[in-house]
């Protein structure tokens, strides 16, 4: 009996696997299953060969399957493998420190919100959502204390996105513009905003501060129709997220910097679509298992939302998540870079 459950489970998990691979980014009702916190795709195959030693009819089968379930999923699992083996690098002279952060509702909580900000000391800040939190979301009106927090800097604001930068912006824009009037038209269509940064010495990096529509809404109830509409809806207003940053990164051949909250898991085929031209720092970071997001204080981080890729122009020397000061949900990334 226990054979034929271990092999039972472990053909059902090795179809979950493969439909995954199948489904994940291409079927808005399968983004219920991409929320799974990553690690399973290898603690699953794992538990099912250990479970199946002892049983000699069942060893051999279940061994096959949860291979191959394995093999599959391993590129799902979030696991950071060079971080065994990789290193920091010493930052050079002039290198320039970067901060991303959701900041889970600007200044919410009451906490110290600006001086944790000043505390970063970073030449560029990328925060995701400036708005305040409610049923319906509403603008933040604070770039007067923004700009007394950081005198000198210049700042740019597209819906829910803030740059502010310490180097003078060229030019910014968001890659897709709402053409409704009103910010609420604004916070739901302006998801990437691009600022093309003077470094000096002619140097330009292009900074795009990133936070995609998250696929689900935890406080619907799955009986209701308004929780399948939102997966629905917010499905349909990636897509033309996505597609809008592959055309402009294509189209950009300088220095980039991608970052922010993207909403998306390693288990998430949605990951791959990130441009091919653009190269994933995370070996750099100093842990196996990077996670940026919880559900609740006080539970694990099991899903890594946050993420940052860069042209090969583009050195990074140090790239690291830290905490949120108890403000956010979000761990903030920071990464230190040179160009040219």
């Amino acid at each position: 009996m226990i054979r034929r459950l271990l092999v039972a489970t472990a053909a059902v998990w090795l179809t979950f696997v493969t439909a995954h691979l199948v489904l994940s980014g291409q079927w808005w009702v399968w983004h219920l299953v991409d929320v799974v916190p990553p690690p399973l795709f290898t603690v699953v195959p794992l538990l099912l060969a250990a479970g199946a030693v002892p049983s000699r009819g069942g060893r051999r089968p279940v061994a096959i399957l949860a291979s191959a379930a394995l093999l599959f999923g391993a590129p799902l699992s979030g696991w950071n493998v060079p971080a065994l083996w990789t290193s920091q690098h010493a930052s050079p002279p002039g290198a320039v420190t970067v901060f991303s952060w959701n900041t889970e509702y600007w200044d919410s909580d009451g906490g110290p919100f600006y001086p944790f900000l000043q505390g970063q000391r970073a030449d560029v800040y990328l925060l995701q959502e400036y708005l305040n939190d409610g049923d319906v979301p509403t603008p933040v009106h604070d770039l007067d204390r923004l700009r007394a927090a950081f005198p000198g800097y210049a700042i740019a604001v597209a819906g829910e996105l803030v740059t502010v930068s310490r180097f003078p912006i060229r030019q910014a824009f968001p890659l897709i513009r709402s053409t409704e009037n009103g910010w609420l038209g604004e916070f739901e269509r302006e998801k990437i905003l691009r600022t093309d940064l003077d470094l000096g010495g002619g140097r330009t990096l292009s900074v795009y501060n990133l936070h995609l529509p998250v696929q689900i809404s935890p406080g619907l109830s799955p009986f209701g129709g308004a929780f399948w509409r939102t997966i629905r809806d917010q499905d349909a207003q990636r897509g033309p997220q996505w597609r809008a940053l592959a055309a402009d990164v294509d189209g950009n051949r300088g220095p980039i910097l991608v970052a922010g909250d993207f909403n998306t898991t390693p288990g998430m085929e949605d990951i791959r679509k990130v441009p091919s031209r653009l190269r994933d720092p995370s070996g750099l970071l100093p842990t196996v298992y990077p996670a940026t997001y919880r559900d609740r204080a006080g539970l694990p981080r099991w899903w890594r939302l946050d993420w940052a890729f860069t042209s090969a122009d583009v050195r990074v020397h140090e790239y690291r998540f830290g905490g949120s000061g108890g403000q956010s949900d979000h761990r903030y990334q920071l990464l230190r870079l040179s160009v040219g």
